[in-house]
Formats: C-alpha cells, structure tokens, sequence
C-alpha cells in the first residue's frame, strides 16, 4: 500500500516543462559561438601555413630593433623630412623616409607608405610622384605622419648606371634566403614588424592609429604585412590583388607568389581593407581583379572591405584613399 501511494503521489507531482522555443536564443548563440572558434582556428592555420611559406619570423632578427638613427634632410610648407635608419638584425638595417607633417596635432596616426618594383621612398616624392602621385605628400597634407621604408628591388635604368646591384637581386636574393629557410618577403616583412616596434614609441606618433598603404609591390607588402601584424588597423593596397598560384618546385622570382590574395584579405579581415584596381592596368588585368574579388568579398560583412575599380593604369588613387583612412583611422 505504500508503494502505490507514493506512486499516486508522484504521478500526480507536476514536473516543471518550459516551451522548446525559449531556449532557441542559447542553441543558437552555441551554435554561433562554435562558428567563430572554428572560424578563428581556420584562419589561425592559413596563418601558420602562410609564415612557413614565408620563413616567418625569419632567423637572427634581434630581440628588440635597436634605437633609430635620424637625420633630418630638409622640409617644406607641409612637414619635416627625415631619413631613419633602424638595425634590426646584425649587420641589418631598415632605411626609410620619415615625414612629420606641420599641420597636425601630435601625436598623430602613422602611415606606412610602400613604393612599388622598381621604386624608391625618394621616387615617390620627385617631379610630383610620377605614377604615386600623392601617395607620401597627400598624407602628410592630411596630418598624418609617413614612415616610407625601402625595399630591395632592380637598380632603375635612368638613375643607378654603374651599380653593383643586379638586375636579378630579388631572384637571386629570394632563392638563396628560401634555400636558408626563410624568404625575401619574410625577411623583409620582418625588417618592418621589428622596425615598427621604435618607431610605434616616437613622440610624434599615436601607436594605436597606424595604417598600411602601397602601389603595386608595395600593395603586395600591404597585404602581408597586414596579414602578420594585428597593429596595422587599416591597409590599402593599389593595382596588386589577383589570384596569383603559389610558387611551386622551389622555383622563385622574390615575387609574391606564396598564397593567393583572398587568402590574404581572410588573415587581414575583420580589418577596414580597400583594394584598388585600375581599369587599364596592363600588370594587374582588371578581369582577373573581378574574378577575385568574387572570392575576397566572402571574408567580411558590412562596408570594411571596398574592391574599387577607377579609370586609370597601374598607378595610386589617392583621393578614395584618402576617403578611406578618414573614415577608419
């Protein structure tokens, strides 16, 4: 008689039930929180992958770049002009132009303006910027302080008869870097990243407002240099976004060859990116820029990633930008 009245009792208990639709909000944020993590995790691994690629961080950088070396070599209406170097490995320096405007508050955001193959930090800047235009000056013009680092590239034919640099020294330098483990764009990439630490704890420079920008190779550097270092907040990268195949058979040119862009703009995503294309680009055909860009949009949501196409060749648009950094920096 026992059993059955506590029997009749707890059939009679009414055990607590909620509707199955109130609970939907939490199985669906598990679901979005899962999402991310893997999200993360993938992009984590084209990260890796990247840097092995690349041979990042290459070997024998020191620790912490040593202080800058300036000199000031001249200014105008606009800014002060200085020439820095910063060694950041033995016998390693990173040579660069760097311009503190006249018309801004200090500190200021900083712009890290990368010419292109073939240039030079001072070409940007001579018989009004040729095809940079106002790459270096209009960004000073706007308050902002520029940082313009050299890279290595073939000696100009119209300025540097008698060099003995070759005609061939991203080839040449690139093959013998991949064969010791690492890259010409790793090595040079990394001559940024350690410089960036000194030059982020200049009094003239606001470390958390830094953007990246760059015509052609320079725009290749953006994008990996963007990729590796999460203290560039901004990039825009001119007339150098395609679906490049990666170098295979350890044959290489020192070009950029290492992951294709969309691959890039996933490791720089969710950060404001704008990529600009030349309709009569004969070095970056606009088709192949359309054709990318398909798989480039997937990355981000909103309006932090703009692929603009403009009437013009291989050459910077400042003036979209301009509009840009305005609006992200």
């Amino acid at each position: 008689m026992k059993v059955l009245a506590l029997f009749l009792l707890l059939a009679q208990t009414k055990y607590f039930e909620e509707d199955l639709q109130l609970s939907r909000p939490f199985r669906e944020a598990n679901y979005k929180q899962l999402d991310g993590y893997v999200a993360s995790l993938q992009k984590e691994a084209l990260r890796t992958k990247f840097k092995t690629l690349i041979g990042y961080p290459a070997p024998g950088f020191l620790d912490k770049a040593e202080a800058p070396r300036v000199e000031k070599i001249g200014e105008d209406v606009i800014g002060v002009y200085h020439r820095m170097w910063i060694t950041v490995a033995p016998g390693l320096e990173t040579y660069g132009l760097y311009i503190v405007p006249k018309n801004a508050k200090l500190p200021a955001p900083l712009v890290i303006s990368l010419h292109g193959g073939g240039g030079i930090p001072e070409g940007a800047l001579f018989h009004g910027g040729t095809n940079y235009h106002d790459q270096i000056r209009g960004a000073v013009e706007r308050g902002y302080v520029v940082w313009a680092p050299l890279f290595v590239m073939q000696p100009g034919p119209d300025r540097d008869k008698g060099t003995p640099v070759p005609s061939e020294i991203r080839k040449i330098l690139d093959a013998n870097m991949r064969a010791a483990g690492t890259s010409l764009m790793g090595v040079e990439s990394m001559k940024i990243t350690k410089a960036l630490d000194r030059v982020l704890e200049r009094p003239e420079v606001n470390p958390a407002r830094v953007a990246m920008i760059g015509l052609s190779y320079g725009g290749y550097y953006t994008l990996y240099i963007a990729a590796l270092e999460p203290r560039i907040k901004v990039a825009v990268a001119s007339c150098s976004f395609r679906n490049t195949p990666a170098a295979k058979d350890g044959v290489t040119e020192g070009r950029p060859l290492d992951v294709t862009s969309p691959e890039m703009v996933a490791m720089i995503a969710p950060r404001p990116l704008q990529i600009q294309a030349g309709v009569r680009d004969t070095q970056a055909p606009i088709e192949t820029v359309r054709e990318t860009a398909k798989t480039a949009k997937q990355m981000y949501k909103g309006d932090k990633l703009e692929i603009l196409e403009f009437d013009g060749g291989h050459e910077w648009r400042g003036d979209i930008a301009w509009a840009f950094l305005g609006k992200w920096l």
